[in-house]
């Protein structure tokens, strides 16, 4: 039985100290976005106590030491201070209800007023530091946590050497209803602190449980006559106790200085693109230097796309589209996010699935790999039937089949290709008359030249054809990357050829402002041009890079200004 029951007390301290720690943890974090109100007692022509024999009215110290106050709070991070008024003119007055309001209309998370006290009659002497907080206790944040924060204030006022009279509440002695809450108890007696409950007018307010009431703490700091008097004689003191009302409020909410806190992020990178597979660290610098907590923690918006570790090393996983978040530590708030496209690595091989070459004839190979920008290796199956150099050049050497490998190994990928070697008699002959041959390159052809035209400028034997593959099936004239087969009398490709026309980009065979549009994306990185073929027809200028030079040449050519020589 006794085992039993320290079993339960064990129970009820770890759930008692719970939410004790929890309530604090909840504090940390709300006064990241918390509304102090300020309120200087009296003020215009409501002077307050006075102590004539220095000539001094409370409504000059309250508002000083008020100053003092917000001057102290304003050194830490997240709070946003509020003052009913920063001094009212002699013949101004605001009234308590008003000053509520400003609590109320801005959502505060706690109203301070202050005050300082005096006795009834000039000749009786009291003295030490009083406050009042709202007898309610629907929510912690009433009575509960207004006297907490109400003893530290006394505490820190006793360091400098002004006694304490308690914490207190003061009820309304009347019984009408003005002076009742929602639920017919009596109200506040301290009408900063009712309206701040119930709001203004007459009306006795709602139930409270749903938080609807302001807290609001009134602080009689000191008497202002007497033995007190030797606490705020001077502006250093007062300053002082300004300071000792905010030290109770730093540490009741647990704030962090200004220059303590993160208060900006920034990123060595802007948005990436990576390949799925790569990886690459951007670094989080953390501002003001002095801040004392500099951890940054790095969040991912899709883990299965990309991951991104402790020390903001990013990894591309798949194939999408992520953003990747930098968050302060030691501010949550301040955060800073790149997005990060990835992109799966690819190679794909210009020339189709397979390519014919006659023996001792040589055909170049194009690859697209994309954005991707790195060395492929190339490689023979057969070195015997067909070689291949680093720039994808192929040699027909003996007739036969063989398969053609193109590889981007740092990331390993590859595609490949079938090269047929095929041998003609002596008598079988393949001329081009006046277009231009190079590794299986056909180019110097005129723009708009349909498939009839074209076939003309071939002189091939007479059981031979000729077939001619469009980059596009809606193309009607022969443009860039044309596939040219050349096939015997057994319709067996003997020899395939690939096209060139300089300026047509998008390979229908005549230069447009498509291909205008095209190279211009590609030097704005808006879409780069991935073909391998087609980039060497944008190169108009021929100078092995794609410039503003050279979509200043097709835009003088579509305006019949100068137009594009065929080479």
């Amino acid at each position: 039985m006794k085992i039993y029951a320290k079993k339960i007390v064990t129970t009820l301290i770890i759930i008692f100290l719970y939410i004790i720690f929890s309530k604090n943890l909840c504090f940390a974090e709300t006064v990241k976005t918390m509304t102090i109100v300020l309120d200087p007692g009296h003020g215009g022509h409501e002077f307050g106590s006075i102590n004539y024999d220095y000539g001094i009215m409370e409504k000059d110290i309250n508002l000083k030491t008020t100053r003092y106050l917000r001057d102290y709070l304003n050194n830490y991070y997240g709070i946003n201070i509020i003052m009913t008024h920063d001094g009212l003119a002699d013949n101004q007055e605001m009234e308590i209800v008003d000053r509520s309001m400003v609590a109320r209309n801005n959502n505060a998370d706690l109203l301070l007023c202050l005050h300082y006290n005096a006795t009834g009659s000039i000749y009786e002497e009291a003295n030490g530091a009083e406050v009042y907080v709202t007898s309610r206790r629907e929510q912690y944040k009433y009575y509960d946590e207004s006297k907490e924060i109400g003893e530290l204030i006394l505490r820190n006022l006793g360091r400098i050497g002004i006694a304490s009279r308690g914490v207190k509440t003061r009820l309304c002695n009347d019984t009408e209803e003005k002076w009742q809450y929602y639920d017919g108890s009596r109200a506040d007696y301290y009408g900063i602190i009712r309206y701040c409950m119930k709001g203004p007018g007459d009306d006795r307010g709602i139930n409270f449980s749903n938080g609807s009431g302001i807290q609001a703490i009134l602080i009689e700091h000191a008497f202002i006559r007497g033995s007190d008097f030797q606490f705020i004689n001077t502006d250093e003191k007062l300053k002082r106790i300004g300071e000792a009302d905010g030290q109770a409020i730093v540490e009741h909410f647990n704030l962090k200085l200004k220059t303590e806190v993160p208060n900006s992020i920034t990123l060595d990178k802007d948005d990436l693109t990576l390949f799925v597979g790569e990886k690459q660290t951007v670094n989080a610098t953390i501002k003001p230097d002095s801040a004392k907590n500099k951890k940054v923690i790095w969040k991912s918006s899709d883990s299965s796309i990309v991951k991104v570790d402790e020390n903001g090393v990013i990894e591309a996983i798949a194939e999408g589209t992520a953003k990747v978040t930098a968050i302060a530590d030691g501010n949550e708030a301040i955060k800073k996010e790149i997005t990060v496209n990835t992109i799966q690595p690819h190679i794909d091989i210009e020339n189709g699935a397979e390519t014919s070459v006659i023996e001792g004839n040589k055909i170049q190979l194009f690859t697209d790999i994309g954005k991707l920008d790195c060395d492929v290796v190339w490689k023979s199956e057969d070195e015997n039937i067909a070689s291949v150099d680093s720039n994808g050049l192929v040699q027909g050497l003996k007739a036969g089949n063989t398969k053609i490998t193109a590889t981007i190994e740092k990331f390993n990928v590859e595609a490949s290709i079938t090269i047929n070697v095929t041998k003609l008699s002596e008598e079988q002959k393949i001329e081009i008359i006046d277009y231009k041959e190079e590794n299986g390159v056909i180019s110097n052809f005129d723009r708009e030249t349909n498939k009839e035209n074209f076939i003309k400028h071939f002189n091939i034997p007479k059981d031979f054809e000729i077939n001619i593959t469009y980059l596009s099936k809606d193309n009607i004239y022969v443009g860039t990357s044309a596939k040219i087969e050349i096939l015997d009398s057994d319709k067996n490709v003997v020899q395939t050829y690939i096209t060139k026309l300089y300026g047509d980009v998008d390979g229908d065979g005549i230069i447009t402002a498509r291909d205008y549009t095209f190279i211009k994306n590609d030097i704005m990185n808006l879409k780069k041009i991935s073909s391998e073929i087609m980039k060497s027809t944008a190169d108009v200028d021929n100078d092995n890079v794609i410039t503003t030079r050279d979509y200043t040449f097709i835009k003088n050519d579509i305006m019949n200004l100068k137009k594009i020589e065929k080479r």
